[in-house]
């Protein structure tokens, strides 16, 4: 079915109920409240004609009896109304056909009060006089016929505004509708205009997002067995090679021989080991040992292990602590392994004669204490459209492929999951040619 042809007659159900009970709602109200509105008046009307009377006579009903009814109330024939008067157990007044008591026990009654004292009770079966009964019946028959005019022009306007509002709601519509079909269809490149800032701009903007995650990770997924591939390929051809060699040679194995062998069995061992702990963090099941600790002692562990390197290429390691201990709650095995990991990165991007500055604080977030740790080099930077892709797994600035300055592209994916693991954070700023800065963010003890 047509999405503007379904939205339409959702749309035209809603606004027809709403008109119905617009309608009975207003003839309802309008109905009653003009009975009841006439109702006060005529019984005010006839009351105060006795009130009048009391009062001229020095408050009292003296000669009632004799009373001359005006032309309003005077009875024309014996079908009009019958009134009558008691100031108490006694009919002092009565006009009409039939006999006070029929009057009293079935008709309408109302209070004569003067000065805010109940001088008596008037009985009647009709308020209103035969004129003003006419008067009163011509104006509700013609709200009434005024009345069944009122839903017919409203529906109309409800049927041309549905009509109106079917359009302009679907429009965006349909220009999603074949956008969302090419998503389904995996053609993920596309990218929808958009035209407004209202929510269906929103749903397009979220739409583009979506595809571009969608892309992201498809391409990521399609790449994914590639470089697990490469990464398991150079090790294994290396193993087989020198296999082949010791089983050519037929002689006695030396022990250098067997080091290249160990070592691409230790990168294979890592591989698998560092895909595992990835794995285990993503799905919230890593186990951690967490204590109190001081960051200060962990991170200077860390510099003494690449201090040799450091010195080797001429870059110097700055340091800047607290005067006082810097306790967080983490486990210091695996925030090691966090920033040996941004260390290792930021010793691989800086060029001899560079520098590589660490910093510990702390700072408040969301009335929680953390401790922020910055590591800030003067390397090559890393261009803004790639900082969003840093983190993914077997990610690469550089295309190339190299071990010595690409690696296997794990490291900062398993340092954002331990960070996170622990309840923290970590981001990153950079500028091509002027260094690159990670601050990790640890909850404080």
């Amino acid at each position: 079915m047509n999405v503007q042809w379904c939205i339409g007659d959702k749309l035209f159900g809603a606004m027809a109920v709403l008109v119905l009970f617009v309608t009975v709602g207003y003839y309802g109200a309008t109905q009653g409240y003009l009975e009841s509105r006439f109702e006060r008046y005529f019984k005010e009307k006839t009351t105060e004609l006795f009130e009048i009377y009391y009062k001229e006579h020095k408050n009292s009903w003296e000669g009632i009896e004799e009373m001359k009814i005006s032309d309003g109330l005077e009875q024309r024939n014996t079908d009009q109304r019958e009134i009558a008067l008691s100031p108490d157990e006694n009919i002092l007044f009565f006009r009409g056909s039939s006999v006070p008591g029929s009057l009293i026990q079935q008709g309408k009654l109302n209070t004569v009060m003067v000065n805010g004292t109940t001088v008596g009770t008037i009985y009647v079966d009709g308020w209103e006089s035969a004129e003003d009964y006419l008067l009163k019946k011509y104006i509700l028959d013609s709200m009434r016929t005024q009345g069944l005019w009122v839903p017919a022009l409203t529906g109309i306007i409800a049927l041309l505004l549905g009509l109106w509002l079917t359009k302009k709601l679907t429009q965006p519509l349909k220009r999603l509708i074949p956008a969302i079909h090419k998503i389904a269809a995996q053609e993920l490149h596309i990218r929808i205009p958009v035209t407004t800032r209202d929510e269906f701009g929103k749903v397009t903007e979220a739409l583009n997002h979506m595809a571009q995650q969608l892309f992201r990770a498809e391409e990521v997924r399609k790449n994914l067995t590639a470089d697990v591939a490469h990464e398991l390929r150079t090790p294994l051809s290396i193993i087989q090679c020198h296999m082949e060699m010791i089983q050519e040679g037929g002689r006695d194995i030396p022990p250098e021989t067997l080091l290249p062998i160990q070592d691409e069995v230790i990168r294979l061992s890592k591989l698998v080991d560092d895909l595992h702990q990835l794995t285990l963090a993503e799905a919230g099941k890593l186990q951690l040992d967490r204590s109190k600790a001081d960051l200060v002692p962990v991170l200077d562990r860390i510099i003494d292990m690449l201090k040799p390197e450091a010195e080797e290429r001429h870059i110097e390691i700055v340091r800047s602590y607290p005067a006082q201990k810097m306790n967080a709650f983490i486990d210091p095995n695996r925030i090691t392994q966090v920033f040996y990991n941004l260390l290792i990165n930021a010793m691989r991007y800086t060029s001899s004669g560079g520098k590589i500055s660490i910093r510990i604080t702390d700072t408040s977030h969301d009335e929680s204490r953390f401790a922020s740790v910055s590591i800030t080099d003067t390397g090559v930077g890393i261009a803004a459209e790639q900082l969003p892709f840093l983190f993914d797994r077997f990610y690469r600035v550089e295309e190339s492929r190299s071990r010595h300055t690409g690696g296997m592209g794990l490291g900062l994916a398993i340092a954002k999951e331990f960070v996170e693991a622990h309840r923290g954070s970590i981001s990153v700023q950079s500028e091509v040619g002027r260094g690159t800065q990670f601050t990790v963010y640890l909850p404080c003890a």
